[in-house]
C-alpha cells in the first residue's frame, strides 16, 4: 500500500535509507539508459517562466543550463565537478569494449540529441532541485521534438563522498517527481490515470508523458543502473512512436537490448520490465530497479496533490 506524501517526507527526513505503450519502452530503460541534471541558466522570457512556476524571482545560476555537448565542454573545464560527472557519463555510453545496453542512449549522445543539466548535490528531495528541474523541463519540452527520436534530458548530480543507501536514493527520487508534479502549471493528460498503482500510469509534466530512470552509486549488482554520481534521465514517450514504428523494429530492438543487457548485468533482467498497459504491469516499478529482482515500493499513491 503506498504511503501518503507526509509519510514519504518522513522517510526522507529520517534518512531511511498509444504506440509508445509497448515492451520496448520498458526494456530499453530497464537498461538504465539516461540521466538528468537539473539547474538551468535562464534569462529574459525564460526567467519569467521560472517566476510563474515557483512564485518568486528566478535565482541566477551560472553555467548550469540546458546544455549541448559542446557547451558542457566549453563552460565546464577539466577539474570542475560538472565536467567530472559529465565525462564519467560519456565514458560509460561510449565504451566500445563493454557496450552499454541502451543503444539509443549512445546514439542520442553521439548525435547531440541529449541535453544536460547539473545539480550541486545528490539530495533530490531538496525542494530547490525540483524548482530548477521543473523550470528546465518547461524549457526543454518546446525544443525536444526538433532534437529527434533519441533525445533525452539528462540530470547529473555532484559527487557525494559519502554515498547514500538504496532506500534513501529511492525515496528522494520519488520526492523529486512529486515536487516537480506539484509545480506543473499544465493539466495532467486525460488519458493517463493519476493513481500510480495502475498499469496505465506514467510520469507526466507539461502535458507530456515521460519515462524516467535513475542510476545511483548504491547499485552494484545491476550494473546498468549504476553511476558514480546520481543520474536521472527523462525521455518524452513520443519518441517510441518514431523508434518503434513497426512490429519488426520493435521486436528487433527488444532482442538487441535484451542481449546486451544479459552481457552487461551479472543479474537477470528484472521481472518488472513488462509492457506498459498490460495487466499487472507497473511502470513506476521500472523507474527505480533494485539491485535484486524484487519490486521497489513507491512511497506515493498520487503525485503532486
Amino acid at each position: 500500500m503506498a504511503a501518503t506524501t507526509s509519510n514519504a517526507t518522513s522517510l526522507i527526513d529520517s534518512g531511511v535509507s498509444t504506440s509508445w505503450l509497448n515492451a520496448s519502452t520498458l526494456l530499453l530503460f530497464g537498461a538504465g539508459a539516461f540521466a538528468v541534471t537539473g539547474v538551468s541558466l535562464l534569462a529574459g522570457s525564460e526567467s519569467k517562466l521560472v517566476q510563474m512556476l515557483v512564485g518568486k524571482p528566478a535565482p541566477k545560476y551560472q553555467n548550469r543550463g540546458l546544455l549541448t555537448r559542446a557547451q558542457v565542454n566549453e563552460l565546464h573545464k577539466q577539474g570542475s565537478w560538472e565536467r567530472q560527472v559529465y565525462d564519467e557519463y560519456v565514458s560509460v555510453l561510449l565504451d566500445e569494449e563493454r557496450v552499454y545496453p541502451c543503444i539509443y542512449a549512445t546514439k542520442g549522445l553521439k548525435a547531440d540529441n541529449q541535453r544536460y543539466l547539473f545539480i550541486d548535490s545528490d539530495d533530490h528531495a531538496d525542494p530547490r532541485h525540483a524548482r530548477d528541474l521543473a523550470a528546465t523541463l518547461a524549457e526543454y519540452l518546446p525544443q525536444s521534438r526538433e532534437l529527434g527520436a533519441n533525445t533525452s534530458l539528462v540530470l547529473l548530480s555532484k559527487h557525494n563522498p559519502r554515498p547514500r543507501s538504496m532506500e534513501t536514493y529511492k525515496n528522494a527520487f520519488w520526492m523529486l517527481l512529486n515536487n516537480i508534479a506539484s509545480l506543473d502549471t499544465k493539466p495532467w493528460p486525460e488519458n493517463i490515470p493519476r493513481d500510480i498503482d495502475t498499469d496505465r500510469w506514467c510520469f507526466c509534466f507539461g502535458g507530456e508523458p515521460f519515462f524516467a530512470v535513475i542510476q545511483t552509486p548504491a547499485h552494484q549488482t545491476r550494473a546498468s543502473r549504476h553511476a558514480d554520481s546520481l543520474t536521472v534521465v527523462f525521455q518524452p514517450k513520443w519518441i517510441f512512436d518514431v523508434l518503434f514504428s513497426s512490429e519488426a523494429k520493435k521486436v528487433g530492438a527488444i532482442a538487441k537490448v535484451r542481449s546486451l543487457l544479459a552481457e552487461y548485468d551479472p543479474i537477470a533482467a528484472s521481472p518488472d520490465l513488462l509492457t506498459y498497459g498490460d495487466e499487472g504491469s507497473r511502470e513506476s516499478k521500472q523507474y527505480f530497479l533494485l539491485d535484486e529482482n524484487s519490486p521497489a515500493s513507491c512511497p506515493f499513491s498520487v503525485l503532486g496533490t
